[in-house]
């Protein structure tokens, strides 16, 4: 799985430090670190990793190099190098709820869930408070097929920071994944409610009127999704399938013709999205040359099929 991006965090510290408390290692370390985190912010990847790099190598007992040369490689996606020398820092800094938690994210990202969720829970041991290791706890528990555990950990996220909009869209999630879209209605509510420019909360409130078979607010709320973000890809399929269900063939055929377009060739997208589209607009297209007539889109006027699929942001 793939984890949402981490928000790059750098420190940078003064040229120098007392000669009392600051070795010469030290010195240099901090100097090409500030030198690697100034590149990386003028967008000069390579040459910040060579100063980062070298800066761990004046000085390993440096946590705060290896931070950033962690949140660096976090950045680039390249979770693996960032795990090891989050490692580093979780062993010169025992005590920090964030480098835990940082570290579980690397994991999570390369798909290691036992090591994340360890890491998840010693960040919690030392700071109960920190919303997100809940919040991520529980994506952990919705991976691997822990309901109740999920549900407690995205609650406990909520509870914490009520205005947290991403743990109210995966519990929304979660209860639409094991047929409870009533209670997931009322969480995806409750989202827009709090943050109404989410567009992935307003996604899945489409997602629970659509599998209620309320078309017309379904559709309300795809539109929103996509008026927020115009490149939101569930959203394009979701509103898609649900005219099809409505029976508005014409809204059908666009919206999936514009999906199957955008999408197509995209990492991240699974193919059979793809392919449920573009049977769709046959369909669609076929019902239209035959002049119309019974058996309508899916769940439609005439009685449709059941089963539609829904694309559901993860």
């Amino acid at each position: 799985m793939k984890c949402a991006s981490v928000a790059l965090i750098l420190f940078l510290l003064p040229a120098a430090c007392g000669e009392i408390t600051c070795s010469q290692n030290r010195h240099r370390a901090i100097r090409y670190m500030n030198q690697g985190v100034k590149k990386f912010a003028d967008g000069l990847h390579e040459p910040a990793l060579r100063d980062l790099q070298a800066a761990v190598r004046e000085d390993d007992n440096y946590f705060l190099a290896h931070y950033n040369l962690a949140k660096v490689f976090q950045e680039l996606k390249r979770w693996d190098d960032a795990q090891r020398h989050l490692n580093r820092v979780v062993a010169l800094v025992p005590e920090n709820a964030r480098y835990h938690y940082e570290l579980g994210l690397c994991y999570q990202s390369l798909d290691r869930l036992d090591l994340a969720q360890k890491e998840y829970e010693k960040a919690l041991s030392v700071n109960p408070k920190l919303y997100v290791a809940h919040f991520r706890l529980g994506t952990i528990y919705m991976q691997t097929d822990k309901p109740k555990e999920a549900d407690a950990s995205f609650r406990r996220a909520i509870e914490i920071n009520p205005r947290f909009t991403k743990a109210f869209v995966k519990l929304g999630l979660l209860y639409i994944n094991y047929d409870y879209p009533e209670p997931g209605m009322q969480v995806l509510q409750a989202a827009v409610a709090i943050n109404e420019d989410n567009p992935e909360a307003h996604n899945m409130l489409g997602v629970t009127y659509q599998v209620t078979r309320n078309y017309d607010k379904a559709i309300a709320s795809f539109r929103k999704a996509l008026e927020l973000k115009g490149d939101l890809y569930d959203a394009m399929y979701n509103l898609g399938m649900t005219y099809a269900a409505a029976d508005k063939r014409k809204e059908a055929e666009e919206m999936l013709n514009r999906f199957v377009k955008a999408a197509t060739g995209k990492t991240g997208i699974d193919a059979d999205f793809i392919r449920a589209a573009q049977d769709k607009i046959t369909e669609l297209m076929g019902m239209d040359t035959a002049g119309g007539g019974g058996g309508g889109g899916a769940g439609g006027a005439g009685g449709g099929q059941e089963g539609l699929p829904v694309r559901k942001t993860q």
